[in-house]
């Protein structure tokens, strides 16, 4: 932790006095992560809440926060610099949004800032259930920094499903292509840690659905390719009417797509390898039947629950997956800004096809 406030020290001395101006690092609120939430006054609905660690001249590091409610984000971020003694500096690296200003829209928050270099495009965004201000107020014992700890744990996620490396970039790329929904990652500060609770998807900048931890394992396998991935799944035995749970790891999974334009059907094809690294189940997996057996049972878990995923982002009319942009790419430019994509796929016709190969079978109990 040291050498790392050291070296942000010497980084912010560097830029911050290039212009001929100088600065003091002890007079700088330098904002590590922002939480945008929806106020309860009318005439200033928007209420921004910043984190920004503070170093004594003695050296000693905290955190601080502080609060404002205004017409939009630049006026709250004006009355912020009249919050405080310290010069706020943005070098924020996670942008937190409470789940009711998500559910009702998030475009107008992230517009204002969408062309401001301060905010890079890079910077990690999430939702809070509640509110974020209470997640970067939130005390952790031990947690020093909620705001390096969020972006840690963003980018941890990140690295082990590809659906949740979600930045403004993806963002803002997937809200304006017509044929795809935005995603992003829902954390929790209710107990005494901060908890990831699934993916949340949205209907262009509206926040509509959660998908627990399972159905996010289950988007991330139909969004695109897996290499060195994992997969904990419970599985009912229908023959013995027992429960097992599997833990494969080292997956790799390829995706592919056939689509029907004449009765406007897609089939989502997906070929996945993996390791069985637990198995709780009864079957003696040395005996290759048994291993055969298995993959049968994994193939159907992911065929049933990806259909149960699908009917759900339907009735929500969301498209994390990009089913839009796959039937747009296999039909002409005209007659796509004819289709009435909603509705079509709201009313599309989705076949599942797996494939499953278990390389090794690991350990079992």
């Amino acid at each position: 932790m040291q050498i790392k406030i050291t070296v942000l020290i010497a980084i912010c001395i560097l830029f911050l006095t290039g212009c001929g101006t100088s600065n003091i690092i002890e007079d700088l609120g330098i904002i590590q992560s922002v939480a945008f939430d929806m106020s309860e006054s009318k005439e200033n609905p928007i209420q921004t809440t910043v984190l920004f660690p503070t170093v004594s001249k003695e050296g000693t590091f905290d955190t601080q926060t502080l609060t404002a409610n205004g017409k939009s984000t630049h006026d709250t971020f004006t009355k912020l610099q009249y919050s405080t003694n310290l010069k706020l500096v943005r070098g924020q690296n996670t942008i937190l949004f409470g789940d009711e200003l998500s559910k009702n829209g998030l475009m107008n928050v992230v517009e204002t800032f969408e062309r401001d270099p301060e905010f890079g495009a890079r910077v990690k965004f999430a939702i809070v259930e509640g509110k974020g201000e209470e997640l970067l107020k939130k005390k952790i014992p031990s947690v020093k920094d909620n705001a390096e700890y969020l972006y840690t744990f963003i980018e941890k996620l990140g690295n082990q499903n590809k659906v949740l490396n979600t930045n403004k970039y993806r963002f803002l790329r997937d809200y304006y292509d017509d044929g795809i929904d935005p995603v992003l990652p829902v954390f929790s500060s209710e107990g005494e840690n901060i908890e990831f609770k699934g993916l949340g998807t949205f209907k262009g900048d509206q926040y509509v659905t959660l998908l627990d931890l399972s159905e996010t394992q289950i988007l991330n396998l139909l969004s695109e390719d897996v290499n060195d991935g994992k997969l904990m799944i419970n599985i009912n035995d229908e023959e013995s009417g027992g429960n097992f749970q599997l833990f494969l790891s080292g997956i790799n999974s390829e995706n592919d797509n056939k689509v029907d334009t004449r009765n406007m059907s897609v089939e989502l094809i997906l070929d996945l390898k993996g390791s069985v690294l637990e198995y709780t189940g009864a079957m003696d997996l040395s005996e290759e039947k048994y291993q055969r057996q298995l993959e049968k049972q994994v193939e159907h878990y992911l065929i049933t629950n990806s259909k149960k995923l699908l009917i759900k982002l339907q009735e929500y009319q969301t498209d994390p997956i990009g089913i839009g942009t796959i039937v747009r790419n296999r039909i002409s430019y005209e007659k796509w800004n004819r289709l009435n994509w909603n509705k079509t796929y709201s009313n599309l016709n989705f076949k599942v096809k797996v494939k499953v190969d278990l390389i090794n079978t690991g350990k079992s109990k």
